[in-house]
């Protein structure tokens, strides 16, 4: 379980809803596909440095972000299972590869992007690939629903990727 301390609401939160046990090897793990997640949660280790205890920081602002960016990846899982069924596992892995080569473009282009900013980029352009996979077995587009749930959390711009 993470324990978040919610600096602006001054409030103590547990959240459960990740997938495996370790907290800390997580957030750790989840951090290699959002680099922003470490600027999200910020680590407060205990005064006996026992990781088991550690705890978080946040706003709620930013704990919002975090949710939906885990949510999101579990959206983003969902679907590559099903282009691995469709075509193989390594074809779904490389369209993640093409996702995050697309963010590092967009990193070096546009320098002033945030952090969570690339890392929604990077989440919009892997629905995107797999949107146009996705198309000819009927699915509908995905696109629009993560534009619908990010759309008070970035700007215009890059809610659209449309620099």
């Amino acid at each position: 379980m993470l324990k978040i301390f919610l600096t602006d609401a001054q409030k103590q939160v547990q959240f459960k809803d990740y997938p495996g046990e370790h907290p800390v090897k997580f957030v750790l793990n989840f951090k290699k596909i959002f680099p922003s997640v470490m600027e999200l949660l910020l680590p407060v280790l205990p005064e006996d440095e026992n990781l088991d205890d550690m705890s978080w920081e946040s706003t709620t602002t930013d704990f919002e972000k975090f949710k939906l960016l885990l949510s999101g990846w579990g959206v983003i899982e969902l679907r590559l299972n099903a282009i691995a069924q469709y075509k193989d596992r390594a074809y779904a892995d490389n369209l993640v590869k093409k996702a995050q080569q697309k963010r590092k473009e967009f990193k070096k282009s546009q320098p002033k992007l945030q952090t969570v900013e690339l890392d929604y980029l990077f989440m919009h352009e892997v629905h995107a690939l797999i949107d146009s996979e996705l198309v000819e077995l009927g699915e509908k587009f995905y696109l629009p629903t993560l534009r619908e749930l990010w759309k008070n959390q970035v700007s215009m711009k890059v809610l659209e990727a449309k620099f």
